[in-house]
């Protein structure tokens, strides 16, 4: 498995992960009429802005024939929190979830946070996902919690959030995806 900087040409691939994980991860959580009306061509074109923005980070993981099969987005926070940077979006297919992948993903991203001279992050969780407990395994600590909407169900979402993005570097549990 290999972590790098996505690319332009990725939009696609990372388009159908997104629609994909939200697919496998989410079914019982989130309503099927939504997750089956998703559109990988709606994403695409999202993506290849995305893509283009410098201040956006965008990893990606591919197998061993370069498929890929997982990524993790972010940048600068979004809300008023006071923290310097947020994942805005991380998912993985479900062959690759509980692997370890996920926390090697973590670990890259917030290495690229460190060395844009980012100190502190928040993500965002649906509270009944069962993968936040990677988040608290790795240090983050919840901090707040909203009612959003997702299709017609009412939701709601955990913030996570390290003061020092450094402890993610720090600590060995790979529990995450």
């Amino acid at each position: 498995m290999n972590i790098r900087r996505a690319q332009i040409t990725d939009a696609a691939e990372i388009a159908k992960v997104h629609v994909k994980s939200w697919q496998q991860s989410y079914r019982g959580l989130v309503d099927d009429d939504y997750l089956l009306e998703m559109s990988v061509t709606e994403r695409v074109e999202r993506w290849r802005e995305w893509l283009m923005q410098k201040s956006h980070i965008v990893l990606v993981l591919e197998d061993e024939n370069k498929e890929l099969c997982g990524f993790i987005s972010g940048g600068s926070i979004r809300s008023q929190h006071p923290y310097e940077s947020e994942v805005y979006a991380f998912y993985l297919l479900k062959e690759v979830q509980l692997k370890g992948h996920g926390t090697k993903m973590l670990k890259r991203f917030s290495e690229e946070l460190l060395s844009l001279g980012k100190k502190s992050m928040i993500v965002w969780v649906l509270k009944d996902n069962p993968s936040k407990q990677a988040y608290i395994s790795l240090g983050g600590k919840k901090i707040d919690e909203e009612q959003i909407t997702i299709g017609k169900q009412q939701m709601l979402e955990e913030c996570f959030a390290w003061d020092d993005i450094a402890v993610i570097l720090t600590t060995s549990k790979d529990h995450m995806g």
